[in-house]
């Protein structure tokens, strides 16, 4: 099955524009910097470890890492939607007990998404800036 290439750049470009809503506007360039690392992050740890680290920078908005959940957590709910695969994007285990084959073809599509969102970032979160 071919996918139209534009329908990543729709679904990146979108995802994007909500996430920049849900976050204060100083964290936009930090955001920007951890979504262009999305794909170094996912090719060298796996889906598995980015929702395990979704969960621990979760309500942590008084530390300054709180954007972080809600970048992983975005990843990781339109990816869950953007590929139908049935998982919980909150549900930390349910990436580690999916089946290998299914695990994998997901952590390709999560990686040529995340290539997209890296692309689409500082046209819609602002130049990188450090953490």
């Amino acid at each position: 099955m071919k996918l139209d290439s534009r329908k990543f750049s729709q679904e990146a470009h979108e995802a994007l524009v909500t996430l920049r809503s849900s976050l204060k506007e100083d964290e936009w360039g930090k955001a920007s910097a951890l979504v262009q690392g999305l794909v170094a992050y996912i090719s060298t740890w796996g889906l598995h470890r980015l929702s395990g680290d979704a969960a621990k920078f979760s309500g942590r908005e008084e530390k300054g890492t709180g954007y972080k959940g809600k970048v992983y957590h975005k990843f990781l709910a339109r990816l869950q939607s953007f590929s139908q695969q049935k998982f919980d994007p909150t549900d930390q285990s349910a990436l580690l007990n999916m089946k290998l084959a299914d695990y994998t073809a997901l952590n390709r599509l999560a990686i040529r998404l995340a290539r997209e969102w890296s692309f689409w970032a500082p046209a819609v979160l602002g130049e990188a800036e450090d953490a």
